[in-house]
């Protein structure tokens, strides 16, 4: 019989006798292209942003990709690292990560949001 997270048919090793996924919910997996996808929607309202900018001063559309495109990068590698680190806390059923990272993410992008908002209303 499976236990909740279909651990009872793996060996000692903690992986699985037969080829498939080692967590059958693929919590990790789903989480990590989550993540990607908000790294690449950030990418695309990144580029909004900058294409209005530029419209109206060239400059602070330079700086404003300047900024936040190298961001778009680090949140990308930072959440394949934190995918790596949780999977092998997985197999050694270990704790996961803590949010800080989704965190510092979701209050970043609240900071953005609310300096477009104020861009939109002060023009």
């Amino acid at each position: 019989m499976l236990s909740e997270r279909g651990r009872s048919d793996r060996g000692s090793s903690g992986h699985r006798g037969h080829s498939g996924p080692w967590d059958p919910g693929l919590q990790i997996e789903r989480t990590t292209l989550a993540w990607s996808r908000t790294a690449l929607a950030f990418v695309v309202a990144t580029a909004v942003v900058i294409r209005l900018l530029a419209g109206t001063d060239v400059v602070l559309a330079a700086v404003c990709a300047a900024l936040t495109l190298p961001l778009v990068v680090v949140i990308s590698l930072l959440t394949w690292r934190r995918y790596r680190r949780d999977e092998r806390s997985l197999h050694r059923e270990a704790p996961l990560s803590d949010g800080a990272l989704p965190g510092t993410v979701a209050a970043f992008t609240v900071l953005v949001g609310g300096l477009g908002l104020i861009y939109v209303l002060a023009n």
